[in-house]
């Protein structure tokens, strides 16, 4: 069985790893911040240690882990978002060794073969420890019998190891390989004891690993190559360990790392977000260029339009009410109006596109009501609606006014607008501060939405109604509005009954990035 400790690991990153390595018995151990430090002292009990996207330091506790073992895989799993960051600081960080590595939960399923790949280089640095560290107590052993064991014990793990080790002389003569590293180069130990380690290897590879083989592990303890076959190319991970150094003879412990699959799937998250940063960049020219667009338009086709409906009203004038053309002027008329609406709306749109952080001022809901009423005064009064404010006497916040007229003058216009024809329009607005949230919340008794276009009312331009005037773009600004200030929206409806809209709003200065 493995076992692998968690900490602060967000349950989406939990389950891909435990779907993607169904085929393992492996069990994942999850622990707080509060219990690491007992943890720490029992890490040989586990094969890899996540440290996840919930812990706010993720680089402290690694470090702590590493004093603990040097041995074991610890993994820092974090957001596209923090990647970068923690990656950069991990380089610069010191009690921090390689068997720290830094990924990024956005390659989703891809951690799976890289969390099993750190559990097989725990097993391989634990082995290779034991190698280099094995003593016998004396007591109770012959000499004799104490260095047979000794010999047979390092012989076995050495060939049982996972991971490639070679036995080489100061001048590169194979004296000894394993069966992993045979399996690396596809090779039968007759045919390589005795011969150059460097003959092992592609021609345009040998120079760096001779480079490496003579003085540079000296100054690099491991040695990342791409080894490019016929057929495939691979990543090593080299390390060279010098023995019996006071002999007449040195000789070299030479280890073979095949990380092909670790390095793959970071050149491909690297790839990806590249991509993402390259498409993310195009969208926000797009979107420059649109919002550009809608602005301009919106702006240059105000003049034409006064122009016309000027142009009109003195038609109107000079021709008279009994004119043979009075109704088709009226008709152009409402076209004009209609179309007026429009550009306002596209302005609108424009200006919520282009917003920016605005300054916060105190806001008294009761006068903020008042102002609404004022604006919609000509629709209350030929509907009769009644609006009701559900608050606590001398409710204020701060908040830019602009922004929450504008949803509140939506919401309720949409309300009277949309009223039932069998009962007079009642609105409530209720306001009530929660956990450091505003909660803005709209109800009516009118028409409802359709289950089937729920989803679709929040869209520009979009309308469920089509019985009264509207451009459908009043939704669409309080969806923005309110995702702009970091805020969430939500709506129930049944259809006949009426709607209630729920707005959630962090403190202003305080945006929350969903």
């Amino acid at each position: 069985m493995t076992s692998i400790l968690s900490l602060g690991l967000r349950e989406t990153s939990l389950d891909l790893l435990q779907n993607g390595m169904l085929a393992l018995d492996v069990v994942f151990e999850r622990i707080t911040e509060n219990n690491f430090p007992h943890s720490c002292k029992t890490l040989l009990h586990y094969q890899a240690l996540l440290i996840g996207e919930e812990v706010a330091n993720p680089i402290r506790f690694a470090q702590e882990a590493y004093t603990h073992d040097k041995y074991i895989s610890i993994l820092l799993i974090d957001d596209s978002n923090t990647h970068t960051k923690i990656k950069q600081a991990l380089q610069y960080s010191p009690f921090i060794g390689p068997t720290v590595q830094c990924i990024s939960n956005e390659i989703g399923q891809r951690m799976a073969p890289i969390v099993e790949d750190a559990i097989l280089r725990t097993s391989q640095r634990r082995s290779f420890a034991k190698i280099k560290r094995t003593s016998f107590s004396e007591q109770g052993f012959a000499p004799n019998i104490l260095e047979k064991v000794r010999t047979d014990f390092t012989t076995k793990a050495l060939e049982e190891a996972p991971i490639g080790v070679i036995l080489i002389s100061d001048t590169g003569t194979i004296y000894s390989i394993n069966r992993y590293a045979l399996t690396l180069f596809e090779q039968s130990e007759k045919n390589v004891l005795g011969n150059a380690v460097l003959a092992l290897f592609p021609e345009e590879t040998q120079g760096k690993i001779n480079s490496f083989l003579l003085d540079s592990y000296l100054r690099e303890s491991k040695k990342v190559v791409e080894v490019k076959w016929s057929e495939s190319s691979q990543y090593w991970e080299l390390s060279l360990t010098p023995i019996n150094m006071n002999a007449a003879s040195n000789y070299k412990l030479l280890l073979l790392n095949n990380i092909t699959a670790p390095v793959i799937a970071q050149k491909r998250t690297q790839a990806h977000l590249e991509e993402l940063e390259e498409l993310n960049a195009h969208l926000a020219r797009v979107n420059a260029d649109l919002d550009t667009f809608v602005y301009t338009a919106s702006h240059d086709l105000k003049s034409p339009i006064l122009n016309i409906e000027g142009l009109v009203t003195s038609l109107e004038e000079e021709l008279g009410a009994e004119s043979t053309v009075a109704m088709d002027l009226a008709h152009i008329k409402k076209s004009i109006q209609r179309f007026k609406q429009t550009v306002e709306d596209l302005t609108a749109v424009s200006r919520i596109q282009k917003s920016s952080e605005r300054e916060a001022t105190l806001i008294d809901m009761n006068d903020l009501l008042e102002e609404i009423k004022q604006l919609l005064e000509r629709e209350i009064i030929a509907t009769g609606a009644n609006i009701e404010l559900n608050a606590a006497s001398g409710t204020k916040f701060r908040y830019p006014k602009r922004d929450i007229i504008s949803i509140f003058y939506n919401l309720v216009s949409n309300a009277i607008k949309y009223h039932s024809p069998f009962r007079q329009p009642h609105i409530q607005i209720t306001i009530r501060l929660e956990n450091g949230e505003f909660h803005l919340v709209v109800q009516d008794n009118g028409l409802g939405i359709p289950v089937a276009n729920r989803e679709r009312i929040f869209q520009l331009f979009k309308r469920m109604h089509t019985h009264v005037v509207g451009s459908g773009v009043g939704l669409y600004i309080v969806k923005k509005i309110t995702e702009n200030n970091g805020g969430q929206i939500q709506v129930e409806s049944e259809e006949g009954m009426g709607s209630v809209f729920t707005i959630r709003l962090p403190e202003f200065g305080t945006k929350k990035i969903a």
